[in-house]
């Protein structure tokens, strides 16, 4: 599967584009504020409605336009398949596959699941359990379909529970009731959630070696619980607490993904430098995942490359997505130091000069 074909109009500085890509690597250079990153920008509402830059879509509508489109064809093996998204300042959305509307933006996501390296993304250790839990959230998203309803069903139990400790007179029966339903869909996305991360570990420490000579990494999966105690224990011991707290204080909604160097705290010891290294191996490894358990492959879109590692590092991930055979889209402000980042195996790279909010392919 691979992104075909590219129209962006009104988004940012892109007010009207239209470009065809390669099935593998794309690149995309030009000065600081040209549109290199909206171009990016603009994949990622194709493929998920949203922005990775921006909470609302509001802001990324260009200042002379009532609205923003992007459109593309995404070629998979047998058939193609058309998306569009626009997005109007009355903050109305469309969503289309093959020219119907559609409801729902996880059907974009089926069709083009990405994964993106920016600045950003380096929150993924820097931030808060929230980031490593969307980050495993997307694997498991992606190879088992029972698991976005399941999520669904969670997050309604939880926000019942949380609303009746919220009540100033709580109904300790009715949260008993609750307290039934929150462990038992708890219990299937712990499970759900240690099952893909075996896998996925062993990748992320299998992709650090082939990146970094650094060693002496761990990552450690924890549930949102002590995992050695019944969910539904700790709640009837914590119930207390969470009164107090007026919210549900044990459960997948405070899993995280622990990573520790040389047994201590990544985050606390990790040089920048090494800290995009190993979020980097992380994302590589989902890639990696996602091709093994389903055939398919995603999308990889990387902001500013040459800024985030040097040459060498550069290299080694770039021979990776090129094995992998994932299409990419990597922009920096230097041609020279984008091909350099590149196997010179790759015969399908196409480049393409953004100036002034225009995408020339050379």
């Amino acid at each position: 599967m691979f992104l075909k074909k590219l129209g962006i109009h009104g988004l940012r500085n892109l007010s009207h584009n239209e470009v065809y890509l390669s099935p593998t690597s794309n690149f995309f250079y030009g000065v600081n504020g040209s549109g290199k990153t909206s171009l990016l920008e603009a994949i990622h509402v194709l493929g998920r409605g949203r922005s990775f830059r921006s909470r609302t879509l509001e802001p990324i509508i260009n200042e002379e336009e009532q609205a923003c489109t992007v459109y593309g064809v995404v070629q998979a093996e047998r058939s193609s398949v058309s998306l569009g998204v626009t997005r109007s300042r009355a903050k109305e959305f469309e969503f289309k596959m093959n020219g119907q509307k559609v409801n729902s933006a996880s059907l974009l996501a089926d069709t083009m699941p990405l994964l993106v390296l920016s600045a950003d993304t380096f929150r993924l250790l820097d931030a808060g359990p929230q980031y490593r839990r969307q980050y495993i959230d997307w694997g498991v998203f992606h190879v088992e379909r029972a698991y976005r309803s399941l999520l669904q069903k969670f997050k309604r139990a939880l926000k019942q529970r949380n609303s009746l400790l919220r009540c100033d007179r709580i109904d300790m029966s009715s949260l008993s009731v609750w307290d039934i339903e929150f462990v038992e869909l708890a219990d299937q996305i712990n499970q759900y959630r240690k099952q893909y991360l075996e896998k996925l570990i062993e990748k992320i420490q299998w992709v650090i070696g082939e990146i970094t000579e650094l060693d002496g990494f761990e990552f450690k999966y924890f549930p949102g619980w002590d995992a050695a105690k019944n969910l539904s224990d700790v709640l009837y011991a914590d119930r207390q607490r969470d009164v107090q707290m007026k919210a549900t204080t044990h459960g997948p909604q405070r899993a995280d993904l622990r990573v520790r160097f040389n047994m201590r705290p990544a985050n606390e010891v990790l040089s920048r430098g090494q800290t995009k290294i190993v979020v980097t191996a992380m994302q590589v490894a989902q890639g990696y995942l996602y091709h093994e358990m389903t055939g398919q492959q995603c999308l990889y879109l990387l902001d500013d490359l040459p800024s985030e590692l040097d040459l060498s590092h550069r290299k080694r991930v770039g021979g990776l997505l090129f094995r992998l055979g994932a299409q990419t889209f990597v922009t920096g402000v230097i041609k020279e130091d984008l091909m350099s980042s590149w196997p010179i195996e790759d015969e399908n790279v196409s480049m393409f000069h953004v100036e002034h909010g225009h995408i020339i392919q050379e």
